[in-house]
């Protein structure tokens, strides 16, 4: 009995089906780039409290964390309905006031999440500001995203 042979090459080997393109982990350790669909929303995002809406299917807290691998700032997510607002903050903060908080909780939206940069456990940690804007959505909990693309849930208290 014969074995079955292939005529044409094979288009991708397996070393290059997991490229790491778009992985925040990858990015941050390996410089890999981002997706087609991070960079898109990284154009748009290109400077300090930048803001972008999307659609909910166009975007998740992986696609964060690796913005925030990419940059070394943080990004934080809204949900509402079919859509995402995602905004840029600095290395240290996003800014979304206690004002701006209530607004968004108002207009009907919730905190997906945030990120933080950094690859440690630490970076994971909520900081006091967090849990005031959490008490402003009226939700019990959130996440936060590190530059590896671990996450941590925190809540209100």
């Amino acid at each position: 009995m014969s074995k079955p042979t292939i005529d044409k090459p094979i288009g991708m080997p397996i070393e290059q089906r997991h490229t790491g393109k778009g992985n925040p982990n990858a990015i941050l350790h390996y410089d890999r780039p981002l997706n087609k669909r991070q960079q898109e929303l990284i154009d748009v995002l290109s400077e300090y409290d930048s803001r972008a809406t999307v659609r909910k299917n166009n975007v998740s807290m992986s696609d964060l964390s690796a913005l925030t691998a990419m940059t070394g700032d943080e990004f934080a997510m809204f949900t509402k309905g079919k859509e995402r607002l995602i905004i840029r903050g600095n290395a240290y903060k996003v800014n979304i006031t206690i004002d701006d908080a209530r607004l968004l909780a108002k207009e009907g939206y919730k905190w997906s999440g945030h990120t933080h940069p950094g690859t440690d456990w630490n970076s994971l940690i909520s900081s006091k500001g967090d849990k005031e804007i959490l008490k402003c959505f009226e939700q019990s909990q959130s996440v936060v995203h590190n530059s590896k693309g671990q996450f941590l849930r925190f809540g209100k208290d």
